[in-house]
């Protein structure tokens, strides 16, 4: 049973966590593109930042699964006690930071927002330098929690 759960586990980070990793990274890139008036791409990746990450959230509770089913082995191993918590940290981070400013850039943008009311209110004007640096250090702090699970799970 702990093998299927592991196996479980693993695919669901890089079906669900692999396309967020890409998408957050090109995002800041096609700003640039995007302020020419094609906004198509950067909405794009926007809604697979937001979809993929929302569904991403089940690679830690499938983590937390795995852990639970083998406590005695896994439970004295802190390498995933700390990769627990930095997943959790990461798709905080996501859903907290990353995707609500995407969603201000997209809508300051006029691009596609999934008619939802823009994140950032109208009288506020979004500075589009600033915002593509904020997502573009976000993203990388992101990607960068993953790939240090992926070499804690490992150890």
């Amino acid at each position: 049973m702990t093998t299927l759960a592991i196996a479980i586990h693993v695919i669901a980070a890089i079906l669900l966590v692999g396309p967020v990793m890409v998408s957050t990274s090109m995002f800041p890139a096609q700003i640039i593109n995007a302020q020419g008036g094609n906004t198509g791409a950067l909405s794009i990746l926007h809604r697979i930042t937001k979809t993929y990450g929302l569904f991403s959230a089940i690679v830690p509770v499938l983590g937390v699964a795995v852990f639970l089913t083998d406590l005695a082995t896994y439970g004295k191993q802190g390498q995933f006690h700390a990769s627990i918590a930095l997943a959790i940290v990461a798709w905080a981070l996501l859903i907290f930071v990353v995707i609500p400013k995407q969603k201000a850039v997209v809508a300051a943008l006029g691009g596609d927002t999934d008619t939802v009311q823009a994140a950032s209110p109208a009288d506020k004007p979004v500075d589009l330098e600033k915002s593509r640096s904020q997502i573009a250090m976000f993203s990388g702090i992101f990607n960068l929690l993953w790939i240090i699970i992926a070499i804690l799970m490992f150890i």
